[in-house]
């Protein structure tokens, strides 16, 4: 069976091009259901392996930038709509994308995908203890709690590669 889809809707009283609901929805990305976080990470992967392969340190500014604003964004939104983390702020999940692969650093298109996806999935299972962070109040925890897995995720995934570089070594010494 095929999800439909479709535009959320906001309150009457909620103007639809207001900065905080355009950076927090990541340009609108986030009012589309059901696609909303997958979307607008999609929408920064070639922009993250682009940087990672040519200026990490614009990627670490990038990932910055869009974690700041979206702090701001999440907490002005929060105020608008009267809802706590609402599911279609989802300049969180581009923000915790990017710092992800700022810290993984040079990349390419098939590492990025695998990272978004496995970011996306624990993003959205939230096991313990990243469902603790989501506690904090207003623009914070919004952000926070996406940080807090793709750190950690960002992490593994250079522990893995430099395990798989160490083997690969190996095994060319001894073969």
């Amino acid at each position: 069976m095929f999800a439909s889809f479709h535009i959320a809707v906001l309150p009457e009283s909620v103007f639809l091009l207001h900065p905080a609901i355009v950076v927090g929805s990541w340009f609108g990305m986030g009012l589309v259901e059901p696609l909303r976080a997958g979307l607008a990470v999609a929408s920064v992967v070639p922009l993250a392996v682009l940087l990672s392969g040519r200026s990490p340190l614009l990627l670490v500014v990038a990932a910055l930038l869009v974690g700041v604003t979206g702090m701001w964004a999440a907490h002005a939104w929060e105020a608008l709509v009267s809802l706590k983390d609402d599911r279609r702020i989802v300049v969180d999940e581009v923000a915790g994308y990017l710092a992800g692969m700022a810290l993984i650093g040079r990349t390419g298109w098939l590492a990025g995908g695998c990272f978004a996806a496995a970011f996306l999935a624990l993003d959205h299972a939230k096991p313990w203890p990243f469902d603790q962070i989501e506690g904090f109040h207003g623009g914070v925890g919004v952000m926070l709690d996406d940080l807090a897995v793709a750190v950690p995720l960002a992490a593994a995934v250079l522990l893995i590669a430099a395990a798989g570089r160490r083997i690969g070594r190996f095994e060319r010494r001894s073969g």
